[in-house]
């Protein structure tokens, strides 16, 4: 089965030879341009783990992050979105990365995912599933791909996911960091998404594309850096986002470097799964609870702020709207980023 080589390929680094070889036929059923199967619409997610809505607004004030900067001010921002879930209900989750990235992947809190920590038990993802299988389903041809370092993305949602041994992705990227490091190799294993992103946008054509980076948060927790923190005052983890922020841009290069990308309607997301507090997060606090949603392209307006509150469940269902892709109630998702204003 091509997507199944395809993954274990990518994983060894051997990924263009596969993307213009193996699977030739299928990027070309999926053309460049207006061709695909949305009229030219197109979604970029990008995921930065661990990254306090407070501090980056801060870099992005200060001129730090001239591509976060220019994204916000060609598009819409919220500082005051959140993740948890919603007090005193069933949905209320931990602050962690596990929770947090199911509802960004699959547009629903604990009370559907089941996902309470980092350990994936006892998680239901096969009834809420990823956003993208959602897709494959409501539209089987559609291309998407997935590329991250924080492997139980891939092992869990992703894994959790599928139907049987159906793969719903077109492509499948993870860059292992070492145990042996306990995270210190992040900046490198984020330099291998971003390289294996920037190529990917040059030689296929995805409808929907995830790329996760996550050295912020092994910042915030003083791995990467031990002077690190999660704080606005903390220039290691300021200059963390600044490193991001590089990274976007070459994504951003990537992709209008496309050859027929003024045909195509590409919609930038970027958020975070959580915020932080001292050294740690997981709790309720508003350090932790308050996270940040950026969008570009679309229907979005140009330099709109919205004061929220925006619900970190808003990502699936924006990312549908762009596609025009249809959402049945029963899944439980909210509405759309930028519904609120």
């Amino acid at each position: 089965m091509i997507p199944r080589i395809h993954r274990l390929f990518a994983r060894a680094g051997i990924v263009s030879a596969l993307v213009l070889g193996l699977v030739g036929s299928t990027v070309s059923a999926h053309g460049p341009g207006a061709s695909n199967d949305f009229g030219g619409c197109r979604v970029l997610l990008i995921g930065v783990d661990g990254t306090r809505a407070d501090a980056l607004r801060k870099v992005v004030t200060q001129g730090r992050a001239p591509h976060l900067r220019e994204l916000i001010a060609g598009g819409t921002v919220t500082w005051n979105a959140y993740t948890g879930g919603e007090p005193e209900t069933e949905s209320l989750q931990n602050t962690v990365s596990g929770p947090g990235w199911t509802t960004v992947l699959t547009g629903t809190w604990r009370n559907q995912h089941g996902v309470a920590d980092n350990r994936f038990r006892l998680h239901r993802i096969a009834q809420a599933p990823h956003w993208m299988r959602r897709l494959k389903d409501a539209c089987p041809s559609a291309w998407a791909s997935s590329l991250c370092d924080w492997e139980p993305i891939q092992k869990f949602i992703v894994g959790g996911s599928r139907k049987g041994d159906a793969d719903f992705l077109s492509f499948d990227f993870l860059a292992t960091p070492d145990p042996a490091l306990k995270g210190r190799d992040y900046p490198q294993r984020d330099r291998e998404v971003l390289a294996r992103a920037v190529e990917h946008l040059a030689v296929a054509n995805p409808d929907a594309m995830f790329v996760y980076f996550g050295t912020v948060d092994e910042v915030g927790h003083a791995v990467v850096d031990p002077a690190g923190s999660f704080s606005p005052d903390n220039e290691p983890y300021l200059k963390a986002l600044e490193t991001v922020d590089g990274q976007v841009g070459e994504l951003l290069k990537a992709m209008r470097a496309r050859p027929q990308f003024v045909e195509e309607h590409w919609l930038v997301l970027l958020t975070t799964d959580h915020g932080g507090r001292l050294k740690n997060h997981g709790a309720q606090t508003p350090e932790e609870r308050t996270i940040w949603i950026i969008a570009h392209g679309g229907d979005f307006p140009r330099g709109l702020e919205l004061p929220g509150p925006v619900p970190q469940t808003a990502i699936a269902p924006t990312v549908f709207r762009h596609l025009g892709v249809g959402i049945d109630a029963e899944w439980g998702w909210s509405k759309p980023f930028g519904s609120q204003r």
